[in-house]
């Protein structure tokens, strides 16, 4: 009976998705492809598995059209939907190969160990990001490791987040193809369909570390079906790239009838232990991959390293503060994502008429570099379609996110200046700064929230405004306005003590003073 266990995902329904008409539903890759037209987005709680499933489905769309340059794209988006016949055609040569239970070639995992050896059994929590496993912290989660039942489209909805999110975790273990998790830049559509067309990538935005010699490499064609362990690679084709096997895994089903232990559906297949080890890693000769879906930014002149360094969430950065190099003309200091070079050159044929906005979904993962995960990332930029082809527009929004970013500093030096954090007693190196750190730092959250309600009304000014050095001296205003109100309210927190009166009124001026001089700059008063 073990033998005969299967879950094949292209038939097998695993992907959450949201019809147009606002149901949801969820289906096998075959159906997700077909009906991609009828299909408003993919939809799942956990936004690392949405944008794990839109890289695989674009793996697979971007082998079946193979596009060479912007007009076979554009030609797609006027079909309106993908072609039965060629979505057939890959079914019918390679959909045996998306079974996760197959004993020889597993999907997305290493097919040369037994399927029921149960060889290093690990906790099949590991897939989960969320999920903590061993000595992780545990908060809110009330099942131990060897508790887990997951069920198999838990199961592969774990397994499509690895190529993307695998960061380091402990000795030996590094991360994914793109290093620390990157922040992904993801077009979003009216339609799925819509979605993955604009996501695929013609020849010359290909990464360019891409090896054209292994174009046609996928995970559902390599032979042999084997992940090896902490294997260094160096030659690596783009279709490799969106399902990079950073881990070597393989799931070891069991048959009963269980409730997942993840989504709580009853399942007669269940997975409780795994297989998870180091996979494949990119050699540092090969240099930083340009992964089409990330932002870069370059090397300053001052520093030893040259290399690219992708866009990735920092801790209390709202993604809107980094607007300029993720969607934006290059410029000196960054790189956008090639899918959205390629999108520039799509207004400029005249491809994308007619659209008010473009959609952007931006999805990242929040790690210390190494073991520790402390949050996801999932949120929307807009932008007007001139802007992304208008280099002058692009130099107003990256001037006036680099003033917003002086004046933050100002606030920040000027309040320290002023308001140095006292140490405990007791005289040990340990002990911590216990005073007015919480007001600085909720002096900053609010100046930056604050801006970021008018930074939208900011973009579509500056794109459809011809009067643009107006719009630029409005929100000059605008920020020292607001940089002035934040910091009079984290002043109002600094207690009402005498030397705090005092020096209140000392930091308070030379706020004004400081703030004053740059609004005086800017506006050449």
């Amino acid at each position: 009976m073990m033998a005969s266990l299967s879950f094949n995902l292209w038939t097998e329904p695993w992907i959450r998705v949201i019809r147009r008409d606002g149901r949801d539903d969820e289906i096998g890759i075959g159906t997700c492809l077909t009906d991609a037209h009828e299909l408003a987005a993919l939809s799942d709680p956990s936004p690392l598995v949405a944008c794990g499933t839109h890289r695989l489905l674009t793996a697979i769309l971007q082998a079946i059209h193979q596009p060479q340059d912007i007009g076979e794209i554009a030609a797609l988006l006027h079909n309106a939907k993908f072609d039965i016949n060629r979505l057939q055609a890959f079914e019918k040569n390679h959909a045996g190969r998306f079974d996760l239970f197959d004993p020889h070639a597993p999907f997305l995992q290493t097919g040369d160990v037994p399927l029921h050896s149960n060889h290093n059994p690990q906790p099949v929590a590991r897939l989960f990001a969320e999920i903590p496993v061993a000595t992780e912290r545990v908060h809110f989660t009330h099942v131990t490791d060897d508790r887990h039942r997951i069920c198999p489209a838990c199961c592969a909805r774990g397994l499509v987040t690895a190529p993307a999110f695998a960061s380091s975790g402990g000795a030996g273990i590094r991360p994914s193809i793109n290093g620390v998790p990157p922040i992904y830049v993801l077009p979003a559509g009216d339609t799925l369909f819509e979605t993955l067309t604009l996501s695929l990538v013609s020849s010359d935005y290909l990464p360019p570390g891409a090896d054209p010699k292994r174009a046609d490499q996928a995970i559902w064609n390599s032979d042999p079906p084997v992940v090896g362990k902490n294997c260094e690679v160096s030659a690596v084709g783009y279709l490799e790239s969106l399902t990079f096997p950073a881990r070597r895994m393989r799931l070891y089903p069991q048959a009963g009838s269980v409730f997942c232990t993840n989504c709580g559906r009853q399942t007669d297949i269940f997975v409780a232990t795994m297989l998870f080890e180091m996979g494949h890693w990119l050699s540092k000769q090969t240099g930083v991959w340009e992964d089409p879906f990330v932002a870069f930014r370059k090397p300053s002149k001052q520093s030893k390293n040259a290399d690219l360094k992708p866009i990735r969430p920092e801790e209390g950065k709202a993604i809107w503060r980094e607007y300029a190099v993720l969607l934006l003309d290059e410029d000196a200091a960054g790189l956008r994502p090639r899918i959205v070079q390629q999108l520039a050159r799509l207004i400029d044929r005249g491809t994308l008429t007619g659209r008010q906005r473009l959609r952007f979904r931006c999805i990242g993962i929040r790690t210390d570099g190494k073991a520790k995960i402390f949050e996801w990332l999932d949120e929307a930029l807009e932008a007007p379609p001139e802007l992304l082809q208008d280099p002058d527009a692009a130099a107003y929004v990256g001037e006036a996110l680099r003033q917003s970013h002086e004046v933050a500093a100002i606030l920040k030096s000027t309040f320290e200046r002023h308001f140095r954090p006292e140490r405990g007693t007791g005289g040990s190196n340990e002990q911590k700064f216990i005073r007015f750190k919480t007001v600085l730092e909720r002096l900053i959250a609010d100046y930056w929230r604050r801006l970021g309600l008018h930074f939208r009304q900011f973009v579509n000014d500056v794109s459809a405004d011809p009067q643009r050095d107006d719009t630029a001296q409005k929100w000059v205003t605008l920020i020292i306005k607001e940089a002035q109100a934040c910091f009079r309210t984290a002043l109002d927190q600094t207690g009402d003590r005498a030397d705090a009166l005092r020096i209140r009124v000392e930091a308070q001026a030379e706020c004004e003073r400081r703030l004053h001089a740059r609004r005086k700059e800017w506006l050449n008063e």
